[in-house]
């Protein structure tokens, strides 16, 4: 019997879940290891003809994008992804392997990774202990106008502390699929201290993608938990400016770009998705975009994150069914918005990483980067230039970015600066003042303003083809939601992203799984 042909496979996005589909395809025939896999089988597929990846957006990445001009000296910000959060994953597998060719553009004497204090409860913290360099989280109480440390004995943030770390060890199972968080938190026995209330929101609902925590599914969350916990080694890290989080997304994209099967095309909006019947070739698909390009493959495989899947950007025919529109709408995705100051001085105490608040901001990260005067990445050769990094999700992301707006049509005086930049400037104004009232002990709101230089705000859910942060589990879903999203469709439509991994999303690494 002939081998069979060689299969034409395209992907839409071109995200690190699209990235790391092709370079498994291209691989799945070779020898070598795929990265973040056990093994690549030849009796998988038939071989890989072409993997044409298609990208709406004008870079490769997905919620991986890097601002490469805000600071300069070669320093990449990231405006989406940033932590690294967990080891042991596919996602540390490639730094480990491009650590080495990393380590010689930042020089010898910088650390690839920078330790982050984990702070938020939604991520494992607060951590016990300061990290290696003794940085460490504080947690502010706006109507108390009091700032405690991570290792406070306040009674009732040790009580908070004690019953989020507790729900790793809860037993769920799919008959709780109808408990909200909130139902969790409001039991006589877990309830939540009132004075806690706001933090709770700030450093736990905020980083879980959703502020209302009475559309979250205790059930899935504390799956989530479990599978951390069981399959990651723990820890948080950001790696060096001059890789950023973007650079995991250049490393994949390298990997794909050296493999003359694998093409990638830009700014190529798939409009239209459409299953047709051949009867000299079999079934096809044909992928149309928005200005009339045509792309015809026997497979394809679709990285669009929820929103975009379950809204009509774009056209399926025949139409998906109902069975996985219902499924991809048991996970919610929010709007998510960063906003990144700098500064020419340190106007927060020099050990302080991470401030939670119940003020307009929920969480705040500090970082100090070196900006290099001759391009030498040696510490000595440059001055450092300070960055509060501030995070919002969900509702605290929309009244935020509807105060701005307020702010900016208040404006006496007309300006001709372009909304983006307005927007920063007001953003600066709202984290500069709290900024000043949460560490009112090391600085003065004169002194914030003197040290001030510059700000960029993302909003992700203006991103047509993302439409917000990443996804939580709504109260309702079950294992059935997650194989659906993760089904194939007449072994032509495959469906792959951080929604469709059964383990846990919320993260890179679920995206590359």
């Amino acid at each position: 019997m002939p081998p069979p042909p060689p299969l034409s496979v395209a992907i839409i996005g071109a995200g690190a879940a699209a990235l790391t589909a092709a370079r498994t395809l291209l691989t799945s025939h070779d020898a070598e290891r795929s990265p973040g896999t056990d093994s690549c089988s030849s009796n998988l597929l038939p071989p890989v003809g072409t993997v044409t990846i298609v990208e709406a957006n004008s870079y490769v990445g997905g919620r991986i994008k890097s601002s490469d001009d805000f600071i300069p000296g070669g320093n990449r910000i990231d405006l989406g992804a940033e932590i690294v959060h967990g080891f042991g994953t596919i996602l540390t597998d490639v730094i480990d392997t491009q650590g080495q060719k990393w380590q010689s553009v930042i020089g010898s004497n910088q650390e690839l990774l920078e330790e982050i204090y984990i702070a938020s409860h939604a991520d494992g913290g607060p951590a016990k202990h300061p990290t290696k360099d003794g940085k460490y989280g504080v947690y502010y109480l706006a109507k108390e106008n009091r700032l405690l440390r991570f290792d406070t004995d306040d009674a009732d943030f040790c009580r908070m502390s004690e019953i989020l770390s507790a729900l790793v060890d809860l037993e769920v199972s799919e008959s709780d699929s109808g408990r909200s968080l909130a139902d969790h938190f409001e039991d006589e026995n877990t309830s939540i201290p009132r004075r806690m209330i706001g933090l709770l929101a700030s450093g736990y609902s905020n980083t879980a993608g959703c502020t209302d925590l009475g559309d979250v599914s205790l059930n899935y969350m504390v799956k989530f938990e479990k599978y951390w916990e069981e399959n990651e080694e723990e820890g948080d890290a950001r790696l060096h400016p001059r890789i950023a989080m973007a650079g995991i997304i250049d490393a994949l994209r390298n990997m794909v770009d050296c493999d003359d099967r694998c093409s990638i095309h830009l700014n190529w909006t798939a409009e239209r998705i459409q299953l047709s019947d051949d009867a000299d070739d079999g079934r096809k698909v044909i992928i149309s975009s928005s200005n009339g390009e045509k792309i015809v493959a026997d497979k394809v495989i679709i990285t669009a994150p929820p929103p975009v899947i379950t809204s009509e950007k774009i056209t399926f025919v025949p139409p998906l069914p109902q069975w996985k529109l219902n499924a991809y709408k048991m996970v919610g995705m929010e709007r998510a918005v960063k906003v990144i100051l700098r500064f020419s001085a340190r106007i927060w105490p020099e050990d302080v990483q991470t401030v939670i608040s119940d003020l307009d901001i929920p969480e705040c990260w500090f970082r100090d980067i070196l900006v290099s005067r001759d391009g030498d990445p040696g510490r000595e050769n440059g001055e450092l230039t300070y960055l509060a990094v501030c995070f919002l999700t969900s509702k605290a992301a929309n009244a935020f970015m509807d105060k701005i707006d307020s702010i900016i049509k208040s404006e006496a005086t007309c300006s001709n600066a372009p909304l983006d930049k307005r927007r920063a400037e007001a953003a600066a104004e709202i984290i500069k003042d709290q900024l000043a009232r949460v560490f009112s002990k090391s600085c003065t709101r004169e002194e914030v303003e003197r040290a001030y230089v510059s700000s960029i705000l993302y909003d992700w859910s203006e991103v047509e083809t993302i439409r917000g942060g990443y996804m939580y589990p709504k109260v309702g879903i079950q294992r059935s939601h997650f194989l659906d999203m993760a089904r194939s469709l007449d072994d032509v439509l495959y469906f792959a992203g951080e929604a469709t991994n059964m383990g846990a999303c919320c993260t890179v690494q679920a995206a590359m799984e």
